[in-house]
């Protein structure tokens, strides 16, 4: 296999980190060692499976403007799918490794990843079903299957736990329409509807505030015994809050805000403090 740069920069890995505030809450709950196990799980999510999801929905959509992560995509080849390829099957195989449990998790994500981006299938062209799938897979389903690697099954009805999945969901649901936002004229053209197309600019900026808000409150319920944890989240948070407030209100008199720059500074920004206050609480 002929590897090029310009196949990597396709796997987009820094884009991994933005899910990292998701595995880094159900660790908050599990309280892992720093051992073998732990650096594989955080290695099949964020170095196999997520860049090589990123990589199958680029040979996929074989874009020509910016993607998220990248302003300017080189074109794929055959030689990024057979990558992307052995990077599910190395996760698929690793992940037995971890136990079976966490085995069924990641091939199921990586059957319905596959099943997002593929020509043949291309959930990503329904506006509420390709939201759904990313919603679910990338917020609760990486929680639950941390657990489920961690042999944590003490944890799956605990009300804070429940909570706390349902808000790494409702962070997704944030983020995922943001991303659409600037690429309604692309998606348009490749034939793809998405949640974001389907409810305007205002409306995308709208349905993420809600969503924000909705993750706020699951972040609460989660933490209601501790108050000063919900208050500490809302303090580190509050910088994104402001930028997105910002951007959006400029934004609905002036369109031409509503770009790939903007896009990517709300996203590392969010990603970033999200990190940051998963990070504290562990450390605490």
């Amino acid at each position: 296999m002929n590897l090029t740069f310009n196949t990597i920069k396709l796997l987009r890995f820094p884009f991994a980190i933005f899910l990292l505030p998701v595995s880094l809450f159900a660790f908050f709950y599990i309280h892992p060692k720093l051992d073998f196990n732990l650096f594989l799980v955080l290695f099949i999510w964020h170095v196999l499976v997520f860049p090589a999801s990123n990589g199958y929905n680029s040979y996929n959509d074989r874009d020509e403007g910016p993607i998220g992560g990248l302003a300017a995509p080189p074109k794929p080849t055959k030689t990024l799918l057979n990558l992307c390829n052995v990077m599910d099957g190395m996760a698929i195989a690793l992940s037995l490794m971890i136990n079976y449990y966490f085995f069924i998790f990641v091939a199921i994500y990586i059957i319905f990843s596959r099943l997002y981006s593929s020509r043949s299938i291309r959930l990503k062209k329904f506006p509420v079903i390709g939201f759904l799938v990313v919603f679910v897979f990338q917020g609760a389903w990486i929680f639950y299957a941390n657990l489920f690697a961690f042999y944590s099954f003490n944890l799956l009805f605990n009300p804070a736990v429940i909570f706390s999945a349902i808000a790494s969901s409702f962070f997704i649901g944030t983020i995922y329409p943001l991303t659409q936002i600037y690429q309604h004229d692309a998606d348009r053209k490749d034939g793809v509807n998405t949640l974001s197309m389907l409810l305007g600019i205002k409306g995308t900026f709208i349905f993420s505030a809600i969503s924000f808000s909705l993750a706020t409150i699951f972040v609460y319920l989660s933490f209601v015994d501790t108050i000063s944890t919900f208050f500490l989240f809302n303090l580190i948070m509050f910088p994104a809050t402001l930028f997105f407030l910002i951007w959006a209100f400029r934004s609905f008199k002036n369109s031409s805000l509503v770009n790939f720059k903007n896009t990517m500074i709300m996203l590392v920004l969010s990603s970033f403090l999200n990190n940051l206050f998963f990070i504290i609480l562990l450390l605490k």
